[in-house]
């Protein structure tokens, strides 16, 4: 048995001798070299190992474990080592991955061989066959220049889409070696070997790590070896796998997210920048993929589809009637050129790429070049804490704007009026708002602001989300505190602004104009001519009245007040305004004039005022639909039909009250100020100046009543005239005939003050009773008072709005003298309705056909315009007097 054992081992043994043998026989047959000169312009050189790696070398365990069956030759053993040192540089990154071993000493040969074989075309055997017919077509130079090292291959690189399939995948490989080694790329090296050993010394060669270094140290490159370095960066950029290292930190996300996406035009960079903020994105692929958008904005060029899509629009918009790949490499500008001018893109793709640049801008300050570049010490000194992404930095600079050097504060407001006009630019806002947009706001386009007005218009709604709400009335502040930040204000009103507005503030210097032409347009509205900027100052005014932080000035005149009395008031819906106002006796005088001029903003539209608005819906709906907002006219309307059985309790108090509040300021009442704006300056300029909430101006021009132009007299007779429509006791405007009201009118029907208009026509009554006796029934002041609210036709002015009121005063005159029972009445002595029996119903039925012949008869005399003959009372007033 040993016997036999030892045979077979011996004859195992020559076995082994022999393939040894052979082996070493075949190597140094192999290691013979051979002249190539595939190429004839290109030196003829001397070719080892059938142009592959040495068999019997330093990487011989790994052929023997990995390349068994590969046919040496043209570089295929090189190949396949290749192949295991990326597997190796993979497995190093991904924990999850089995460890590949390869030696330091496989490595270096296999990266020597690559870096001999580059510095000439002919030494790659396989290149110069590829690559012989399009080296001779587009890189025959040599003629001219002299031949240098590494000269064909390069101009073959620079020309990579004209060649022939078999050359461009040889092209590829040859890009490969260079993108892992930097010393296969013979201009790289040479332009870069000083700097990778003065700032990269003891780095790995092989996987990328010194490219890699040499680019976070690119500051302190010189001249040469940075130009080198973008040239490489720019061939590499259109495929991930040329860019080693972020090829070797994402394999894992490459194949978790773009498993399906083919390599080639950037495809797979793509793709990772579009999931790098999913779950499961790794934290140093992400930050490697931020490095990638980051050289691409400073560059346009690095991003090779930009480039090629948006090639026409740079050279007529941005490269300044230059060549566009004649750019300066440093040029950073042409990118914010392409935003600047992205509505006057004609591609579509170019302008969608444009626009996703500058959504990543405002995402990340590194991807904002200019204000990373301009805030950049002001963001060690104060935000030097803060991670960039999510608009985390820009945000920190915003609320530290006061602090900011001034090339910071206005590079950072430029950019804010930019990003204020797309919601894909208002990062935290469209995270937090992404139900409501798809919620609300499905079909809504994104640019123009018009999905962030959307969200603006539901943000009340009871579905919307708190931290959207939040996000949506952060931004109205922001738009709030100047004009250029509101995007569609801006832009509707731009020749308005230039017109009316040009001296308030100006737009130089990056410093807010804190509301002041906001203000300007406000104030006067009736003299902008662009009905598209009358429609955004009055949303503008809608954001005021809604939430006090929305009127800047406001909010700073009232931040005191606001905190001792209404701290625990919650904003939005006018609750602030409402407790300020519940307040203004005690507010400061600064508070109490913003205020105030709120106040007169709302009387011009019902639109302003939230709270009439809620309580006042469906009278609204009912009694005014037909008429449109503006000058007052709703409120007016819904004055006028206040005394209609069907209109609520609710609204009818909020109508009472604002009338009653209009006494004690004349220009919260708007068609009165517009009618006797120049009366007041020239008759009661003084009661105007004291700012009393006295009903001082009033009360002048009721004392110069004939002094006033009839369009003022008009206005201020049935300003008078509402208010005696609302009596109360006390009231400002009125309190001159509570005595007389109270003897004449509530002696005999205490319940009188409970129906609107009642007092007034009791009032109108005694003064037509006195004048026709000549005996005044009022005193002086009320007589002169109800004068004035007495129109010329008192009947049309009175009986229009007072109907049910008159019909029940004289119904309750005749129950007096009759003792008949013509009205129900409630248990406070309210009359509910009209009760006819008897003699009386053939009365009333009588009377009923004596009216309509009488209106028949008056129908005809006006319509043939024969005069009426029945005399009446000419009542002259005395000028300044009564």
């Amino acid at each position: 048995m040993r016997h036999r054992l030892f045979i077979v081992t011996f004859i195992g043994a020559l076995a082994c001798c022999a393939f040894a043998q052979s082996t070493v026989t075949a190597a140094a047959k192999n290691a013979t070299g051979k002249t190539v000169q595939e190429i004839e312009f290109a030196p003829a050189v001397e070719v080892l190992n059938n142009d592959d790696i040495d068999l019997t070398g330093n990487c011989l365990n790994e052929i023997k474990k990995n390349c068994d069956g590969i046919e040496a030759g043209e570089g295929r053993i090189a190949d396949c080592v290749s192949d295991l040192i990326s597997e190796a540089e993979l497995a190093e990154s991904d924990s999850e991955s089995d460890p590949v071993e390869v030696t330091d000493a496989c490595r270096e040969e296999v990266y020597q061989y690559k870096i001999s074989r580059n510095s000439n075309i002919n030494k790659n055997v396989p290149l110069a066959k590829a690559c012989k017919i399009d080296a001779e077509k587009h890189c025959n130079i040599t003629w001219f220049f002299g031949y240098k090292s590494g000269q064909i291959i390069s101009c073959l690189r620079e020309i990579k889409e004209l060649l022939a399939p078999a050359c461009a995948k040889q092209i590829f490989k040859l890009q490969m070696d260079a993108a892992v080694d930097f010393r296969a790329d013979p201009q790289l090296y040479e332009n870069c070997k000083s700097d990778a050993q003065t700032l990269c010394d003891g780095v790995k060669f092989g996987g990328g790590r010194v490219q890699a270094c040499l680019r976070d140290k690119r500051m302190q490159l010189s001249w040469g070896c940075e130009e080198q370095l973008f040239r490489q960066e720019l061939e590499d950029a259109d495929d991930i796998r040329l860019s080693v290292r972020l090829y070797t930190k994402c394999i894992r996300e490459k194949r978790k997210f773009c498993a399906e996406v083919q390599p080639g035009s950037a495809r797979v960079k793509d793709c990772l920048e579009a999931h790098r903020d999913d779950d499961g994105f790794g934290k140093e692929c992400r930050e490697e993929v931020d490095k990638m958008i980051e050289q691409r904005v400073r560059d346009f060029r690095l991003d090779s589809r930009l480039k090629r899509t948006c090639g026409s629009d740079i050279y007529n918009m941005c490269a300044y009637l230059g060549d566009v790949d004649t750019l300066d490499t440093d040029d950073v500008a042409v990118v914010h050129c392409l935003q600047d001018y992205v509505n006057e893109i004609s591609e579509p793709g170019c302008r969608a790429m444009v626009l996703k640049y500058k959504e990543l801008a405002s995402q990340d300050i590194r991807f904002d070049l200019p204000l990373a570049d301009a805030c950049y010490e002001d963001r060690q000194r104060i935000c030097a804490d803060v991670p960039p992404g999510s608009a985390r930095v820009i945000r920190c600079l915003e609320s530290g704007r006061d602090r900011l050097s001034p090339e910071c504060r206005a590079t950072l407001f430029d950019e804010e009026v930019r990003f204020s006009e797309n919601i894909d630019f208002q990062f935290p806002m469209k995270m937090a708002c992404a139900k409501e947009l798809q919620l609300y706001c499905k079909d809504v386009p994104h640019g123009e602001a018009r999905a962030i007005r959307c969200l603006q218009d539901n943000k009340d709604e009871s579905d919307f989300g708190k931290e959207c709400r939040k996000q949506v009335e952060q931004y109205e502040q922001e738009a709030a505190s100047d004009y250029r930040l509101n995007h569609r204000l801006n832009k509707a009103c731009a020749d308005d602004i230039s017109l009316l507005c040009s001296s308030v503030c100006s737009a130089e210097g990056g410093s807010p104009c804190g509301g002041t032409v906001l203000r300007c347009l406000t104030e006067r509205q009736e003299d902008i001519k662009n009905s598209a900027c009358k429609q955004e100052v009055l949303y503008f005014e809608k954001m005021e009245v809604s939430n006090y932080h929305n009127d800047v000035i406001l909010a700073a005149a009232c931040r005191d007040d606001v905190q001792k009395f209404c701290a625990e008031v919650e904003s939005g819906e006018g609750r602030m305004h409402e407790c300020l106002r519940a307040h203004r006796t005690e507010l400061s005088d600064s508070c109490r004039r913003e205020e105030l001029l709120l106040e007169e903003q709302e009387a011009e539209n019902v639109e302003l005022r939230p709270g009439l608005l809620r309580t006042c819906r469906n009278e609204r709906r009912a009694f005014c639909s037909a008429v449109s907002p503006g000058q007052a006219r709703v409120f007016r309307c819904l004055a006028e039909k206040m005394s209609d059985p069907d209109f609520g309790e609710p609204c009818r108090q909020e109508i009472i009250k604002k009338l009653q509040r209009r006494q004690a300021n004349w220009k919260l009442d708007p068609t009165l100020r517009k009618a006797c704006k120049s009366s007041v300056s020239s008759l009661c300029a003084s009661e105007d100046q004291a700012n009393s909430e006295q009903g001082l101006v009033y009360k002048c021009l009721a004392t110069h009543y004939m002094d006033l132009d009839e369009g003022c007299q008009k206005e201020l007779g049935r300003a008078v005239h509402m208010a005696f429509f609302v009596w109360s006791e006390g009231a400002i405007l009125t309190s001159d005939c509570d005595d007389d009201v109270e003897t004449l009118c509530l002696a005999s029907r205490p319940n009188m003050a409970a129906t609107p208009g009642a007092v007034g026509q009791c009032l109108a009554a005694k003064l037509e009773e006195g004048t026709k006796s000549q005996k005044p029934l009022l005193s002086d002041k009320c007589s002169a008072l109800v004068d004035v609210a007495e129109p010329p036709n008192m009947k049309q002015a009175f009986e229009a709005t007072l109907t049910v009121a008159l019909l029940q005063s004289q119904l309750s005159a005749v129950e007096a003298k009759t003792g008949l029972t013509m009205l129900q009445r409630d248990t406070q002595g309210n009359a509910q309705a009209l009760t006819l029996t008897g003699w009386t119903a053939l009365l009333g039925i009588a009377s009923m056909v004596l009216l309509i012949l009488w209106g028949v008869n008056y129908g005809y005399r006006r319509y043939k315009g024969i005069p009426e003959q029945a005399g009446y009372t000419l009542v002259v007033k005395g000028k300044g007097q009564r």
